[in-house]
């Protein structure tokens, strides 16, 4: 391109190739030209609007491509970047992955999107503000978060560290990732140690120094936190279970979060009344399409529940690992089945983009999933502590 001079024409020309990939292959040597420098002084401006023309592309695909081009070039000015980390998710991603052009204020405002494949790939810049990273937790986007916190140039401050292990806690790729990062503070690692497996809990004991009689007294006395997943008991009377279904359906707070939240914490008696009765369905008509149907039996009971069906998988998973460990509710058993339930739903849904779903798994991970039931409760004029007595 620098055998000869560019043109308004040649401009031209070069935008309207008809083939997306001839434009890709045209910014390819484009850009190659510009970083080598031997373009004249008018060449280069030509060539820089091509440029500009090329990043506001039609076609994703175009822009995507000068993306991962310009990402860590000079030729990436603050507009432009700013333009592209802006653009839909794959034409932003290398841009706010790689590019140190990107102010804080910046990054904010496009996390205020809450888009998980930007929080993605801002969560693992070389470098992420303390400011940045309080942002990404509030977010609240698990996998985003153990993201960050894998990411040794992410400076994130305390009062961060302790809201996510106050809400994700007992997930185990979360307290793993944090228990590898070498900036905890003794406060951080006394809450982190009751979360913990063994062998992480010995290895924290040795890399930070702790006494390991100390931490024992702390595990002792936090255990029950520690492995209280999920909220507590709604219902400690089967009897009163349709009558507070039926509450809380006429007060408008038999959601689908709230029946999801009891199927998890091992609710069975009022997830199964409370589906029942939003379906408008004789109990046991509504317990055996949930549990003994056949495969398009729970969807069937969904539409009759008025419940979005993008629910359906997180629903289906709880449900077959209730059946699988045959747990019906009760407390014996109960903690095996939470913490079999997390695991799996984690591995299950946690990658769906879907925030609707997303929304309903965070549930899971909430150490203050008491608190939001009794608050509900409540609104609904159903006061939480008798049901408690």
């Amino acid at each position: 391109m620098s055998q000869r001079s560019l043109s308004q024409k040649d401009v031209e020309r070069l935008l309207a190739a008809p083939d997306a990939q001839a434009r890709i292959d045209t910014m390819t040597h484009l850009v190659r030209d510009l970083e080598a420098g031997d373009l004249a002084e008018a060449e280069r401006a030509l060539a820089m609007d091509i440029l500009q023309r090329f990043a506001a592309d039609a076609v994703t695909a175009v822009r995507e491509a000068v993306a991962w081009q310009i990402h860590n070039s000079s030729l990436l000015t603050e507009g432009l970047a700013e333009k592209l980390a802006r653009d839909v998710d794959r034409v932003a991603f290398p841009i706010l992955r790689h590019a140190e052009k990107l102010s804080e204020g910046l990054l904010l405002d496009i996390l205020r999107e809450r888009r998980p494949a930007k929080e993605l790939a801002i969560a693992g810049r070389r470098s992420v503000p303390p400011a940045v990273s309080d942002a990404l937790v509030r977010n609240g986007n698990v996998i985003v978060i153990t993201e960050l916190l894998r990411n040794r140039g992410a400076v994130i401050p305390e009062p961060s560290l302790h809201s996510v292990l106050d809400r994700w806690g007992g997930v185990a790729t979360v307290n793993e990732a944090m228990a590898a990062r070498p900036d905890l503070s003794a406060a951080v690692v006394e809450k982190l140690i009751l979360f913990v497996s063994e062998e992480i809990r010995n290895r924290l004991i040795r890399s930070h120094r702790l006494n390991p009689r100390l931490i024992g007294v702390l595990v002792e006395r936090a255990r029950e936190a520690a492995t209280l997943l999920l909220l507590k008991p709604l219902t400690p009377r089967e009897a009163d279970v349709e009558l507070l279904a039926r509450h809380l359906l006429i007060r408008g707070r038999l959601s689908a979060p709230l029946l999801f939240r009891a199927l998890c914490a091992g609710e069975i008696a009022l997830f199964d009344a409370g589906i029942a009765v939003r379906a408008n369905l004789l109990l046991e008509n509504a317990r055996q399409l949930a549990w003994d149907g056949g495969p398009h039996a729970l969807k069937g009971l969904f539409a009759k529940a008025g419940l979005s069906f993008t629910l359906l998988k997180p629903f289906r998973v709880a449900i077959a690992v209730a059946k699988a460990l045959d747990y019906r509710g009760g407390d014996e058993g109960r903690e095996r089945f939470q913490t079999e339930a997390i695991a799996t739903l984690f591995d299950a849904c946690g990658n769906s983009q879907d925030r609707e779903i997303d929304d309903l798994l965070l549930q899971l991970f909430d150490q203050t999933s008491a608190e939001v039931i009794e608050k509900a409760l409540e609104q609904a004029g159903m006061p939480f502590s008798p049901l408690n007595s």
